[in-house]
């Protein structure tokens, strides 16, 4: 497959999941959504937060600009550490609900 074809698939993949990610964390930060499962805060500020940070990250690999692999890396290496601090809490018995470690699981 053409390398230009692949990043127009993953920068196309990249902003929708993080448009996702921004529109039901807002919801969620909001009140406006409620869940069903324990809600851990700084959690979903972080993806939120990296929702936007996808949006950047996927117009850039969609352009495909010089640094798109490095921006894709930083993002990939923030959602594993991030992944391991929610998968040692839940493991251990803390507040994260197994929906999180899903969702992280999914986003990386």
């Amino acid at each position: 497959m053409n390398k230009t074809i692949f990043n127009k698939i993953a920068a196309s993949v990249a902003v929708v999941f993080s448009v996702l990610s921004i529109i039901e964390g807002t919801k969620v930060l909001l009140g406006i959504s409620q869940t069903e499962y324990i809600v851990l805060t700084p959690l979903l500020i972080y993806n939120v937060g990296m929702g936007f940070i996808g949006v950047f990250v996927g117009v850039v690999l969609w352009r495909n600009h010089a640094r798109s692999l490095m921006f894709t890396l930083m993002v990939a290496a923030a959602h594993l550490f991030v992944l391991i601090v929610v998968g040692v809490l839940y493991i251990s018995g803390g507040v994260v609900a197994e929906h999180s470690v899903q969702a992280m699981g999914i986003g990386l």
